[in-house]
């Protein structure tokens, strides 16, 4: 699944039951943030990162977009991050990558 919307990067296990920690994963949702609007507190959102270990990902810092390559049995993400979301000229980096590959839910960081 690809989302959005809540501007900021997020890599997460959808499970079955989110209550059981140890439920299967079943499939993965990336959200790309903003290119130029402000994301949630990465201070707070992250101190509840613990409790939610389905989160493989997240950063409401920077600003950028997801590129998504698809191939028969992979899926490859990777959070593209601007380098200054007010410059026209400004540089695009990799921030994280990850991979679905078919038949194996969850996301993979490379």
């Amino acid at each position: 699944m690809i989302g959005g919307d809540i501007h900021s990067f997020w890599a997460n296990d959808l499970k079955l039951d989110f209550a059981d920690a140890g439920s299967p994963t079943v499939a993965t949702e990336f959200v790309g943030t903003s290119v130029t609007s402000h994301g949630p507190s990465y201070e707070l959102l992250n101190r509840l990162l613990p409790d939610n270990p389905h989160v493989k990902f997240f950063d409401s810092r920077v600003h950028g977009y997801v590129s998504v390559t698809l191939e028969r049995d992979l899926m490859t993400s990777r959070f593209q991050a601007v380098s200054n979301a007010t410059d026209r000229n400004a540089g695009v980096s990799t921030l994280r990558t990850f991979v679905v590959e078919n038949g194996r839910p969850g996301a993979v960081a490379v």
